[in-house]
């Protein structure tokens, strides 16, 4: 056997300790394990692992591929700043570097600026400031704690604190980058639960545009009035360009002096004087990544559109990881793709109200919940999925229906019932849906309506006797204003009684998984010793700790508003002028 394990997911999953060989085995726990009874576990299994053996083992991903021959590297090209990425948070950097006058070159693998989503957070910004919703540092000290709490504070508070500070000059600066290209900005209407602890901040930002209406959906729009900027200010950006190896001094101990690349089949170097940004996103897409740094997201699907090729890139040359594992999935469910559940009177980010059941027909959890949380307990129930259930009255009692932004008209109720009806039509042309996320075909699949409680279980799978208990259980809660299973507040307990009947089979999936490299609040990505590596950045996705637990939305926005923006826009500033 080598000094060296090398595991990946497969193996990993199939090895699972001895506890995992055990029970594949028949046998019952690893109490009564002895040595010999390691060996017949070792003959009974492809992969038997014991503390020592993990801890020595080396995921696949961790092997630093061989260096590109230099004979093979066609051509140098020197820039001051080489920003690898061209998302929001790559496309910010470089901006706001050209426009102190840097040298600035953007490589990307993608064949144009990319992002998705919309919501940037800020605070005391000039829109902020104009609608009366500016937050003292009294008001948002306590909020803070609370949700650093919440992320059993598993997180870098001074970078909340940056974002706090800084976000404000930021989001002004991004604004007038904006304004030039017909896009304007508007405040995003979240949930309040007042009082309460599902409370998110209405600090998130969202750019629209003719054509591009929806707050919280027009991400796409900014990154590429951001690319015009770039090479209108004498910035270059060369897509379909892919980073293959980080180019460190020293064998590996030294500054990062630039990167070689891969296009059209040929290698180039950049060479960078000042510093190299990753701005590269997540790594949800590779399966490995997400066993080793994030194993809570496996159940949830291979959400984000990253395979985290550029946090290889940086581990590969001597970076660290980020301080706390698991790292923090951004989950989702409920959402707008199911029904307009951002449409809620309590404002977007809310997942379903109504009655919540699982594949037995019975309740699992207070419906009342914010994305972040509800994906947890329902992928844990039976088949990892809930239903969805409303009756007929259930748009007009739940009126008013907030529109999307803070300041805009509430939706129609009219139309809402309409809008939610559509989906159980089977004559809905979905292809010219144009709501955010909308409804679609897939979803149209797991629609039901029926006219008894009795069809609407049989055409949803559910047990009938089960559930028409349940439901009964409920409409009481609903005639006291007490819910005795989950104390859900009384204002969300609206019965189901008047026919028709709708029903939706749904499940949580991952957006993205958040956090990466060890980085400090000047961006620099860093060594098990929280040491900069000199000449090497971080910024988007690609910044570590951001969340603990998971990415719970209270304040929504904070990756592209945060981490994106805000230290985008700060890196640029000072890496132009030497500060950083």
């Amino acid at each position: 056997m080598k000094e060296e394990l090398s595991l990946d997911r497969r193996s990993f999953i199939k090895g699972a300790g001895l506890a995992g060989a055990a029970a594949a085995s028949g046998m019952i726990g690893l109490a009564a394990c002895t040595p010999q009874d390691k060996e017949t576990l070792a003959q009974k299994s492809e992969l038997v692992l014991d503390a020592e053996t993990f801890s020595k083992a080396k995921w696949v991903f961790e092997i630093a591929p061989d260096p590109i021959p230099e004979e093979k590297i066609t051509q140098t090209i020197e820039c001051e700043i080489l920003v690898i990425g061209a998302g929001c948070g790559g496309l910010v950097t470089a901006a706001s570097a050209v426009e102190e006058g840097a040298d600035v070159i953007v490589i990307a693998d993608s064949p144009g600026p990319v992002s998705r989503g919309g919501s940037n957070a800020a605070f005391n910004s000039r829109l902020t400031h104009e609608l009366g919703m500016d937050y003292t540092r009294e008001e948002i000290e306590p909020i803070f704690q609370s949700i650093f709490a919440a992320n059993s504070f598993r997180l870098d508070q001074d970078k909340w604190w940056l974002v706090y500070n800084e976000s404000g000059k930021a989001m002004n600066w991004l604004m007038d980058k904006m304004a030039p290209y017909g896009i304007t900005t508007v405040i995003e209407n979240n949930q309040q639960d007042e009082g309460g602890p599902l409370a998110t901040l209405n600090v998130s930002h969202s750019f629209v545009s003719e054509g591009n209406t929806a707050a919280g959906a027009s991400q796409q729009i900014v990154v590429e009035a951001l690319a015009t900027e770039i090479e209108k200010g004498g910035g270059q950006i060369s897509y379909k360009t892919t980073a293959v190896q980080l180019d460190r001094e020293a064998n590996n101990t030294g500054r990062v002096k630039g990167c070689v690349a891969k296009k059209d089949g040929k290698y180039l170097r950049y060479v960078a004087s000042k510093g190299v940004v990753l701005a590269t996103g997540d790594f949800s897409q590779d399966r490995d990544m997400v066993a080793k740094y994030c194993p809570i997201a496996l159940p949830f699907g291979n959400g984000g559109v990253y395979d985290g090729s550029g946090l290889k890139l940086a581990l590969w040359i001597g970076a660290a990881w980020q301080k706390y594992t698991p790292n923090a999935p951004m989950l989702a469910t409920m959402g707008d793709e199911v029904l307009p559940c951002r449409w809620w009177a309590e404002g977007a980010l809310t997942t379903f109200p109504g009655l919540l059941v699982n594949s037995k027909g019975l309740r699992y959890s207070n419906e009342n919940c914010t994305y972040g949380y509800m994906p947890y307990p329902q992928r844990v129930q039976p088949d990892g999925c809930a239903f969805l259930i409303w009756d007929d009255d259930w748009v007009y009692a739940s009126a008013p229906w907030q529109g999307d932004r803070i300041g805009g008209e509430p939706r129609d109720t009219q139309w809402v019932y309409d809008a939610m009806t559509a989906l159980f039509d089977p004559d809905t042309d979905w292809t010219t849906t144009e709501e955010y996320a909308g409804f679609d075909a897939t979803m149209a699949e797991t629609a039901v309506k029926a006219d008894t409680l009795e069809e609407l279980a049989d055409g949803l799978g559910l047990p009938r006797e089960a559930f028409l208990a349940q439901v009964k259980r409920y409409n009481e809660y609903c005639a006291t204003g007490l819910d005795d299973e989950f104390h859900k507040d009384k204002r969300f307990l609206l019965p189901v009684k008047k026919p028709p009947f709708y029903g939706i089979k749904n499940e949580p999936y991952t957006l993205c998984i958040t956090g990466g490299l060890n980085t400090d609040i000047q961006m620099h990505v860093c060594d098990s010793q929280n040491d900069p590596i000199e000449g090497l950045y971080g910024v988007g996705t690609v910044v570590g700790d951001m969340y603990g637990d998971v990415y719970d939305y209270r304040v929504p926005g904070i990756n592209l508003g945060g981490a994106c923006n805000t230290f985008g826009y700060l890196l640029g500033k000072n890496l132009s002028s030497g500060k950083w």
